[in-house]
């Protein structure tokens, strides 16, 4: 009995043996020719069940990225013989043109044969070099080769397919020395070589912080073949996935003209400005307020890089300015820039009023010159407020008499009529001071200054939000990211003075009133801007320290709501 057993057990062992003995491992390609921004379909099939485990597939990245990586597994039954497999299916993008090889795999004992696939240059026309027709296939343009630091750049990208296709998908584009928008995304119908193409266009405006050679990576797009509708209709199955990449693109930056600083560099393909008011009369009274809003609008340019607009003082006026609007408008062109900056300008004497003109120099990236563009002066007649007038013209002011009887004289003297008149009027003078005041504090906002202003108390979120923007500006600077660690800085200053919101570096330095950060902050800007001028005073730990400092001495001073008076001491 023990002798029959152990044959049986034997013949098991041998059964096995013989099983795994026939398990093989195979690679097998949907397509053996391909372009370098084509992705490849790789099917590695192994002939018996696994339940862990896969193949070394760490050999194909050599030559191959690995988009995607699934496994199956199947078993079946069919007239007393059954079959398994187990597969990996992988989605393959090769990493350069030429032949190239996927290695043998070995899994278990099995080794697959290596597969050799031809990829050859990505073509960006509709025919490849063959002149076949190609059914899907990318365009990417930019209207530009070069171009200055903050200069608008239009980077285009386009997928051109004569099939039907769904599910897009596209990758994110990330430009560590660049500020990058997306101004469109259309899609239209284009005949290429007699057959009707979908046209995806998607187009971003990019923004070069940093001067040197900007890198635009390929982005990558991506759908699936539509196969029609399902068997119980309606709906389209998805095929194949379909992958395609952009054509990557180098743009040379300039630094800022030599002859320009950084306070003067706008550069737009067209700067305009307008004005309007909100009376239109020419006469205005002294004391009554009037509202005049100034808006800029610059083509290729974000609100953001406007610089403001230049300080206007007069003994003959005050000007009370309100936080300015900025709003970026995109379309097919690129960003138009808008900021809207609203004065209350309060007359302060009598007689012949002149608003200065105001003029604004940017670059012109058309033409490569600097531009001005001007807003034209304006001239008012300041006459003195009508009510202090009738009401100082009614007669000298009547002496306080605590009798009776004297009381009742000089009634009689000035009689019912001018009592009434002269009440009326002190109503009236009454009225009109509290719209006065009432008006004052409607336009007003606390002026601009170039000193330390006294900040409200913080709250624990503010305080909160401030602390990871100086650890942002930490990291950048750590990182020797300096463009960066420029933009942190300015956000640092927006959060903590959002009444006066700061675009500049240098109108941040004035704003906390110190020296030595207006001077670290130029030097910053110079080797941003003009590369090749000397920094070596430059010290980032000056910044941080000096942010981090002004923060904790800031918190436990509050605003000054004290309004300046309406009228002017004469």
């Amino acid at each position: 009995m023990k002798s029959y057993y152990l044959k049986t057990l034997i013949a098991s062992m041998l059964l096995i043996l013989s099983a795994l003995s026939y398990a093989e491992l195979s690679a097998t390609v949907d397509r053996t020719q391909i372009q370098a921004n084509e992705s490849l379909q790789l099917v590695v099939r192994y002939s018996g069940q696994t339940v862990v485990g896969e193949p070394d597939f760490s050999s194909i990245e050599r030559d191959f990225e690995i988009l995607s990586n699934s496994r199956q597994q199947q078993y079946s039954w069919v007239n007393g013989s059954s079959e398994s497999f187990t597969d990996w299916k992988m989605l393959l993008l090769p990493k350069r043109s030429g032949p190239l090889v996927i290695p043998a795999l070995s899994f278990k004992g099995a080794l697959s044969k290596p597969v050799e696939v031809m990829v050859r240059p990505a073509n960006t026309g509709a025919n490849s070099g063959t002149g076949a027709p190609q059914p899907v296939y990318t365009e990417t343009e930019i209207d530009k080769q070069s171009a200055y630091i903050q200069e608008q750049i239009i980077l285009t990208l386009r997928l051109l397919t004569s099939v039907q296709l769904q599910d897009f998908t596209l990758s994110e584009l990330e430009l560590p020395d660049a500020l990058v928008q997306r101004i469109g995304e259309t899609q239209f119908q284009k005949v290429i070589n007699g057959k009707n193409h979908l046209v995806l266009e998607i187009k971003y405006a990019l923004f070069p912080q940093a001067v040197g050679k900007l890198e635009i990576p390929a982005l990558r797009i991506g759908a699936y073949e539509a196969r029609g509708f399902g068997q119980f209709g309606g709906f389209a199955t998805r095929g194949n996935r379909i992958l395609r990449l952009s054509e990557a693109q180098t743009v040379d930056i300039l630094p800022i003209p030599s002859h320009l600083s950084a306070d003067q560099w706008m550069p737009s393909s067209q700067l305009r400005i307008s004005e309007s008011w909100s009376d239109k009369s020419t006469t205005l009274k002294v004391g009554t307020p009037i509202t005049r809003a100034i808006t800029i609008s610059a083509e290729g340019l974000t609100a953001a890089q406007i610089q403001p607009l230049p300080g206007m003082q007069n003994p003959d006026f005050k000007i009370y300015p309100d936080q300015p609007n900025l709003e970026d408008q995109t379309n097919s062109q690129g960003v138009l820039g808008l900021r809207r900056e609203t004065l209350a300008i309060v007359p302060t004497q009598e007689g012949q009023l002149t608003m200065p003109p105001i003029d604004i120099q940017w670059w012109d990236t058309l033409n490569n010159r600097m531009q001005t563009t001007s807003l034209g002066s304006r001239t008012f007649t300041v006459i003195p407020d009508d009510s202090i007038e009738d009401n100082l013209s009614a007669g000298p002011p009547v002496p306080l008499v605590n009798n009776a009887s004297s009381s009742t004289e000089i009634n009689d003297q000035i009689g019912p009529q001018a009592l009434s008149q002269l009440t009326r009027w002190s109503m009236a003078l009454n009225a009109l001071l509290i719209t006065l005041v009432v008006a004052l504090l409607y336009y007003r906002r606390t002026p601009r200054g170039v000193g330390k202003p006294a900040p409200a108390e913080l709250s624990s979120s503010a305080s909160a939000g401030l602390a990871q923007k100086l650890k942002l500006i930490e990291k950048h600077a750590a990182a020797n990211n300096l463009a960066a660690m420029r933009d942190s800085i300015l956000k640092w200053g927006t959060e903590f003075f959002p009444e006066q919101t700061p675009t500049t570096l240098e109108e941040l330095g004035l704003l906390m009133d110190s020296d030595r950060l207006i001077e670290q902050f130029a030097l910053l800007d110079r080797h941003l801007f003009k590369p090749n001028t000397d920094i070596a005073q430059f010290d980032a730990e000056v910044i941080i320290s000096s942010l981090r400092g002004f923060k904790s001495s800031a918190n436990n001073k509050k605003m000054d709501s004290g309004l300046k008076p309406l009228y002017p001491n004469t």
